[in-house]
């Protein structure tokens, strides 16, 4: 089966028409000068699509640069990277419906929110077919989860680029003036959560907002062996039409134990400035991803001691973990064989060791590449900061388990699931009314959907 594109026909235009100012003012060279600098030279230009800014964008120049000054001189290929505001896909659906491939990327960065949108297109080079003919990256190189994530029926669609994993953050000195362990699971967490505020200077004992990202993870690494969000394998042995986790008890199970937490009276349900407050000692434990740890000891410093862990599982048996949340680097066809080549060895660039190692320093992004820890620069990185290796060791312990779904509209759902549960942790509904709350909205929203953009 396949889904059908959709996409409102204003909107496309509208974005077409903006679309090359849009790459010349990013920083990318014009078609013109491209071409121009090809026939010149016998270089072969590519352009490649990110949403990467702040530490983050530096970081993907560098690699960029880095591939340019060296693959990039020995093969005649140069990279030209284009920004492209989050999510990175407005432009690619209003090149697709016309087949403009003179206004498509050579190599794009899409979130696996976006997956659906090319996973049926006729461009799409997938991954498998280039690591099949050629050879040179093999899949043993890469994460287990992250080829995972990024698979449809076995086969890669996308390269996996970068990876992070939702952690508990906590307050060592706090948790040793309460006389409180690291929680395992939820309701050791719940136990712990009053003591905390009591015994401490902490105003809560957690804050977490739980959105679908939170939600999603507490659901997949239930069970011995992990457990499904949505139908089909999340997504990844077919179209992700319903939520599995309403049908196979572990959303009630979620909520159950999480009902402890709300009870506790020391828990801030609401997202201000977790940061900030956690590293004022406003929270004795925060739960947010991996990417922050690089920020939370610069805000912190030696001002109390921190750790980081895996999130609690919901029972003591669960498999626990988290899924690879991330990024992964998509290939287009744009009837150029050279293009195609070099594309691919840029993305197997962009998946290498080296280049991986750059974001564990910098952002405490995950490598998806397991070589990188032979490497001395991720040594050294993990000698000077030991809790950028946690998350590494959480996202192995899920295996190929546990994966983000492929939601086809993950905004709706997101909104439906973060709207539901901040009533849930402010008192304002009941564990049964928020179950309602997320089965309801999210199969209205899914159906909504696949009315508007029918599988074949």
């Amino acid at each position: 089966m396949k889904m059908k594109a959709f996409m409102p026909i204003a909107a496309a235009a509208m974005i077409t028409m903006g679309l090359t100012a849009c790459q010349g003012a990013s920083g990318g060279n014009s078609g013109a000068a491209s071409q121009e600098k090809e026939a010149g030279s016998g270089m072969t230009e590519i352009t490649f699509w990110h949403s990467m800014d702040s530490v983050f964008g530096e970081i993907t120049q560098k690699q960029v640069d880095q591939f340019n000054e060296t693959i990039g001189k020995e093969k005649n290929i140069h990279v030209t990277p284009v920004f492209q505001n989050w999510p990175g896909t407005d432009a690619l659906m209003a090149a697709m419906p016309a087949d403009d491939i003179e206004n498509m990327p050579d190599v794009i960065q899409l979130y696996s929110e976006s997956v659906n949108l090319i996973r049926d297109y006729k461009r799409t080079i997938w991954t498998e077919d280039m690591l099949t003919a050629d050879g040179t990256m093999k899949k043993e190189d890469l994460m287990p989860g992250a080829v995972e994530e990024y698979s449809i029926g076995g086969r890669m669609i996308g390269m996996p680029w970068t990876a992070s994993a939702l952690l508990l953050y906590y307050n060592q000195d706090y948790l040793d003036q309460a006389g409180v362990a690291v929680p395992a699971t939820i309701a050791e967490m719940a136990d712990a959560l009053p003591v905390l505020v009591e015994k401490t200077g902490a105003e809560y004992g957690l804050n977490v907002r739980v959105n679908q990202y939170e939600l999603e993870n507490w659901i997949e690494t239930q069970g011995a062996s992990g457990s499904e969000f949505g139908n089909n394998k999340n997504g990844h042995e077919g179209y992700m039409t319903e939520l599995s986790c309403v049908s196979n008890g572990t959303l009630d199970k979620f909520l159950t134990e999480w009902e402890k937490v709300v009870n506790s009276g020391a828990y801030k349900p609401s997202k201000d400035s977790i940061n900030e407050e956690f590293a004022a000692g406003m929270h004795a434990m925060v739960i947010m991803t991996s990417s922050r740890i690089p920020t939370i000891s610069e805000l912190v410093g030696d001002s109390f001691n921190w750790g980081v862990a895996a999130i609690p599982a919901v029972s003591e048996d669960d498999i626990g973990g988290a899924y690879p949340s991330g990024s992964g680097l998509f290939m287009m066809d744009r009837d150029d064989e050279a293009k195609k080549v070099a594309a691919w060895e840029f993305v197997q660039y962009m998946a290498s060791p080296e280049a991986q190692a750059m974001w564990l320093e910098g952002t405490g992004y995950t490598p998806v590449n397991v070589k990188s820890q032979e490497l001395e620069s991720y040594q050294t990185a993990v000698e000077a900061e030991s809790r950028l290796q946690v998350p590494y060791d959480v996202l192995m312990q899920s295996g190929i388990s546990v994966i983000p779904a492929f939601i086809p509209n993950n905004s709706t759902i997101d909104t439906v699931i973060k709207d539901a549960m901040l009533s849930f942790g402010d008192g304002t509904a009941t564990k049964e009314e928020t179950f309602n709350a997320i089965k309801d909205g999210c199969a209205k929203a899914l159906e909504d959907y696949y009315r508007a953009n029918p599988i074949e």
